[in-house]
């Protein structure tokens, strides 16, 4: 997280607050849009945990529907923090990975999968974190920011602990 705390409370109060008030058909509209607006809703669909759009986020990874809402759709993940976000997160990042376009989302679904994977206990992603595997080949082509998969976790759950901090 780039912003100091205050600032960062100051903008998490805010989310919050318009996520509360945003209905699921203004929720829907946002996401059909363009890429500001879809991820607009993700934000706010993770702030306000909305989860009955969970369905909606998982066919965004199913079917590579991510364009430049990634970071939002993470992050909304994590917050709902299930078992089928995990496998929608891993099965996404997986497949993705081969992939140069929208690098800078990448990282951030790596940070939620390792989230939600700590808090449930359960360990998916070694697979794609085993030394010279899919993340090692993937950081190598260079990215913005570290190759360090600890990093991209401790980056979520920033954004996840400032909502919670909310709640």
């Amino acid at each position: 997280m780039r912003a100091d705390r205050e600032e960062a409370l100051e903008f998490a109060t805010a989310m919050l607050d318009d996520s509360r008030k945003a209905s699921s058909v203004e929720l829907e509209q946002l996401l059909g849009g363009d890429w500001r607006g879809a991820l607009t809703a993700c934000w706010f669909i993770g702030f306000a945990q909305k989860y009955e759009f969970r369905d909606e986020l998982h066919s965004f990874l199913r079917e590579g529907n991510v364009r430049r809402t990634g970071k939002g759709i993470a992050f909304a993940l994590a917050r709902f923090c299930r078992p089928s976000d995990a496998s929608a997160l891993h099965q996404y990042f997986g497949r993705s990975l081969g992939e140069l376009q929208n690098r800078a989302n990448r990282p951030w679904f790596l940070g939620a999968l390792l989230h939600i994977e700590r808090r449930l206990g359960a360990v998916n992603s070694q697979d794609l974190l085993a030394p010279d595997g899919l993340w090692d080949r993937w950081s190598a082509a260079g990215f913005l920011g570290s190759a360090d998969p600890s990093h991209w976790e401790r980056e979520v759950v920033d954004w996840i602990a400032l909502a919670e901090s909310l709640d």
